[in-house]
């Protein structure tokens, strides 16, 4: 396995950008063939990182000083959190292309080596490539999320996507595709996964795909192309599988980590990337904190307060970090939580207004503690007057439920192409920096590398 990972490694510190390599046979070169091979590979630790520019991009939090501001070592960082035109200023890559790229890689070595094998009656290579087919589908979408625009009907056939690569062959340039054949493709992935993927999720090891699993993430990739019917669906699909949310009453307030990656809510498992460790990992670090319009949202029954942050020596917030055996990074994989607020969004734009708030009020009335206040307060049931006020309602609790998960910047790109004009900003020793509206910032610029050597077209910013 150290030869076949070293090969693999060795050839996908190229993939990502599209260069020409001349390959030539190399006796010691090993390639996967055994279940146990194919294992190995999928369960490789990066496999289940994603990319740090959907947290440093989105207005979760707030930079206290120009000091805190300047302490940061990586210029691509700094650049990216005030949406700058270039981000990079000389830098050549990023892993927030490679790591994808590398793990799309893995993926396609898998699948070319079953191409050659009968699986029909074979249980376990299905799952293989169900797995390798699902990690494929999750490393484009976050690609897609970065350095393409938001989905929008009218011109996902003309913006520019990624580069499809299928294959783990090297030695083909690619130009990009188009953002809707990059969404057909994760779709189709996500299929076919579903069709060979166990239905119940792995309890012990939720790193690892299934059918719930795939439900769950095509509920997410259609809530971001604005396909509500087609989201509802799979957020339904996926709960008739497995719903179980956590009562937050059992859970430490006072601990540094009140879950972990094998907490109940977690179908799939998935943490941030920590190259850009000022902002995502989960700490008591002072260089940032939490934004505090977020902070005066929660409501002191509310147990997501306590639960989700701590105060750190500026007396600012910080997210507490999931406990994964040592790593600090948050969570980005797929919850019930966020299953039951795309399922309640759903129903609130199809104008359901009370089914949307039944679904709603389930789901919030478990992070709540009647007793967190003197006198006690009851759960006392979310309402709304309309679907119009149903909507604005999930929306509000999405924002305090899934804050850091890395999905505020794929919300922020849907919300505003139906007309919702959020103008985020960030302040840093006074100076304000803005983002506006379908801004074309909002689409991040490929790496310099990837640009020299493929000859890819660069995104407008």
């Amino acid at each position: 396995m150290k030869k076949i990972i070293t090969m693999l490694l060795a050839i996908c510190c190229s993939y990502g950008c599209t260069k020409k390599l001349d390959l030539k046979p190399n006796t010691a070169i090993v390639l996967p063939e055994t279940i146990a091979d194919f294992e190995k590979i999928l369960s490789y630790d990066y496999m289940n990182v994603t990319p740090g520019f959907l947290q440093v991009s989105a207005d979760d939090y707030f930079i206290p000083s120009l000091q805190d501001w300047q302490s940061t070592f990586l210029v691509t960082t700094r650049s990216a959190a005030i949406w700058d035109k270039d981000i990079y200023h000389g830098e050549r890559t990023t892993l927030d292309w490679n790591i994808p790229f590398q793990n799309i890689f893995y993926c396609n070595s898998i699948l070319d080596v079953i191409k050659s094998k009968n699986i029909d009656a074979d249980l376990e290579l299905k799952r293989i490539k169900g797995w390798a087919l699902f990690t494929r589908a999750y490393s484009y979408y976050n690609l897609v999320s970065i350095f393409s625009k938001g989905f929008d009907e009218t011109t996902a056939s003309t913006d520019l996507g990624l580069p499809l690569r299928l294959s783990s062959g090297v030695d083909v340039i690619l130009q990009r595709s188009t953002v809707k054949e990059t969404y057909d493709q994760i779709l189709a992935d996500l299929n076919e996964a579903g069709e060979l993927l166990q239905k119940d999720i792995n309890l012990d090891k939720r790193t690892r795909p299934s059918k719930a699993a795939v439900y769950a993430m095509l509920a997410r990739v259609y809530l971001g192309m604005r396909k509500y019917d087609e989201a509802g669906l799979n957020a339904e699909k996926a709960l008739s599988i497995y719903s179980k949310l956590t009562d937050y009453t059992t859970l430490s307030k006072t601990s540094t980590n009140a879950f972990n990656f094998k907490s109940d809510e977690i179908i799939y498992y998935t943490r941030l990337d920590g190259s850009y460790s000022e902002f995502t990992i989960s700490s008591q670090s002072t260089t940032y904190g939490v934004n505090p319009d977020i902070i005066n949202l929660y409501s002191p029954n509310d147990l997501r307060f306590p639960i989700y942050f701590q105060k750190n020596s500026l007396g600012n917030y910080n997210t507490k970090p999931i406990n994964s055996g040592g790593a600090v990074q948050s969570f980005t994989g797929l919850g019930t939580d966020e299953l039951f607020l795309i399922k309640a969004e759903c129903l609130a734009r199809k104008g359901q207004t009370q089914p949307s708030m039944d679904v709603l009020n389930q789901l919030i009335s478990t992070r709540w503690g009647a007793t967190a206040t003197v006198p006690s307060k009851p759960y006392q049931n979310i309402t709304a007057t309309s679907p119009e006020n149903a909507l604005d309602q999930v929306l509000l609790e999405r924002r305090k439920s899934l804050i850091w998960r890395s999905v505020r910047w794929t919300d922020l790109k849907r919300l505003n192409l139906e007309g919702r004009n959020i103008t985020i900003t960030r302040n840093v020793a006074g100076t304000i920096y803005s983002l506006e509206p379908n801004n074309p910032r909002y689409v991040l610029p490929i790496p310099n590398d990837e640009i020299a050597q493929s000859g890819i077209q660069q995104n407008i910013r």
